[in-house]
């Protein structure tokens, strides 16, 4: 008796993609002025950058994939992933607040 062998048909199929749970994460905006939106904006698209720069580890969530809308933000992501959301969130306001104390003292 030879030794055992795979089946050739179930070693080339595709393990099964299994449906991640995902929670949806909700910011609200306090404000609607458009100076403030806008270093919203900046700050956003400056954090994307680095994002793209430096990469990503496999799991962390990027701000691009978070919706943007005039008063709230919406970001679906896995629960172990909210914890990155929340460090990204507070740099974000972090970086706008910088960016209009900028504008103010100009």
């Amino acid at each position: 008796m030879s030794g055992a062998t795979q089946d050739p048909r179930l070693a080339a199929e595709a393990p099964f993609d299994v449906e991640r749970e995902t929670v949806t994460l909700r910011f609200l905006f306090s404000t609607e002025d458009p100076v403030s939106v806008d270093a919203l904006k900046k700050a956003r698209r400056a954090l994307i950058r680095e994002e793209a720069t430096r990469g990503r580890d496999v799991d962390e969530p990027s701000l691009e994939e978070a919706v943007f809308s005039r008063s709230e933000i919406l970001w679906e992501v896995t629960p172990d992933q909210r914890p990155w959301c929340l460090q990204k969130l507070e740099e974000l306001c972090r970086r706008a607040n910088l960016l209009l104390s900028e504008v103010e003292h100009h």
